[in-house]
């Protein structure tokens, strides 16, 4: 039976060995009837840096891993026990699951990417939307035939992820009862629902740090180290680079739905790839880590006089964005030409590569937004993520 316990406080990460009795075995199956549970079998270990959302704690044939939610708290637990070794009894109720893991469902496309850098895309069996994957390699196999679409949240195509039969189901959570049923009907279902809540992290450091956490379940935490310190170094160079910017604009972000503005919050990720990029937030002194719903004089008194505009739109022009509201014509960023948006690497189903490889490249991300306040100091870089929208007369900056 599968059960999920949920307990009040979360393991801090952290290694547990038993000295340098070591078998480098990681990546396989370790089924040899003569192996020793005093044996280290996972010599290859993270170590948790930016990430809040989870923890890892190593010992001789397993890893305990947890996942806590960031609002209720609840946490997930995970027992990942060498393949062939013995089941430790930790007098705790888990989801035990052997590693590494032989296959797999990714009921997000932002898991897509770290099943690339790890190696292991070959286990996949399922994605939630062909037409929102842009990983290169997924969309080849999607070509191929060689995995199914199964949809997720309400529109979960259960009784096909039971004829694919994974081992695991990679997925996330929402706080949305009717989005969130899809977990426990696959676990009534037998199968093994896993919980990836990398977008709820506040630090873009921490959002791509959930690579190591996918690498757990494949024994590649070595393949994630390497990318992780590649990309955090990179990433804090770029920072300090900033950090003594005399000009630093004023920016605003967020855009309109079905007449509500809704703003990232002061603590969110948005704001803080702003702070890091040289900008000031115009609404750095909330200290929300989610999106805040505004109405239009709130955000007009603070944003009428930014210096620049980071939309989440698809507008490809100032005059699709003030056709939509004429009031957005008051604004200085769209009257100065600075507004830009996330939509410039979109795949030809309108899925946004943002949202997908812009997860695990936040130095990427960061470098798309110093070239936009401050070019001076990455001169070489040309926008990835990132596009200005036209001015009615044409014309593009970056």
């Amino acid at each position: 039976m599968i059960t999920l316990i949920l307990i009040a406080v979360v393991n801090t990460g952290g290694c547990i060995g038993n000295g340098n009795n070591v078998m480098a075995i990681n990546s396989t199956d370790s089924s040899d009837a003569s192996l020793e549970a005093s044996l280290d079998y996972l010599p290859d270990k993270v170590s948790v840096e930016y990430a809040k959302g989870f923890a890892v704690e190593y010992n001789n044939n397993y890893k305990v891993v947890t996942v806590k939610e960031p609002e209720s708290e609840q946490v997930y637990t995970y027992v990942l026990v060498q393949r062939g070794t013995p089941v430790p009894d930790l007098g705790i109720t888990a989801m035990v699951i052997e590693i590494p893991v032989k296959s797999i469902v990714a009921l997000s496309t932002t898991h897509l990417p770290a099943l690339e850098i790890t190696g292991e895309l070959e286990k996949l069996k399922a994605v939630n939307s062909f037409d929102a994957v842009n990983t290169h390699a997924v969309r080849e196999m999607i070509a191929e035939g060689r995995i199914k679409e199964v949809g997720t949240g309400m529109n979960t195509n259960t009784e096909l992820i039971v004829s694919i039969s994974p081992e695991i189901v990679m997925t996330t959570t929402t706080g949305v009862p009717d989005y969130d049923r899809h977990i426990k009907e696959l676990s009534d279902l037998g199968l093994k629902p896993v919980i990836n809540i990398e977008y709820k992290e506040p630090d873009p450091l921490g959002r791509a740090e959930w690579v190591k956490y996918i690498s757990l379940f494949f024994n590649k935490e070595k393949e994630a180290n390497a990318y992780f310190s590649n990309v955090s170094s990179r990433y804090n160079d770029l920072k300090s680079k900033t950090a003594s910017v005399d000009n630093k604009p004023i920016v605003m972000s967020g855009d309109t739905w079905q007449g509500i503005w809704y703003v990232p919050g002061g603590n969110s990720f948005v704001a803080k790839y702003l702070e890091d990029a040289g900008a000031i937030y115009f609404f750095s002194e909330d200290n929300h880590t989610a999106s805040v719903p505004l109405d239009y004089e709130a955000v007009f008194d603070k944003g009428k006089d930014a210096d620049y505009w980071i939309s989440s739109g698809m507008w490809d022009s100032l005059e699709e964005l003030v056709a939509v509201d004429p009031v957005y014509s008051k604004f200085k960023s769209v009257k100065d030409g600075n507004v830009y948006t996330n939509y410039f690497r979109v795949n030809e189903h309108g899925g946004n590569d943002y949202y997908e490889s812009g997860l695990v490249r936040p130095e990427v991300v960061l470098a798309d937004l110093v070239r936009i306040f401050h070019p001076e100091l990455v001169q070489e870089h040309e926008l990835v993520y990132f596009k200005q929208l036209k001015p009615v007369s044409g014309g593009n900056k970056g």
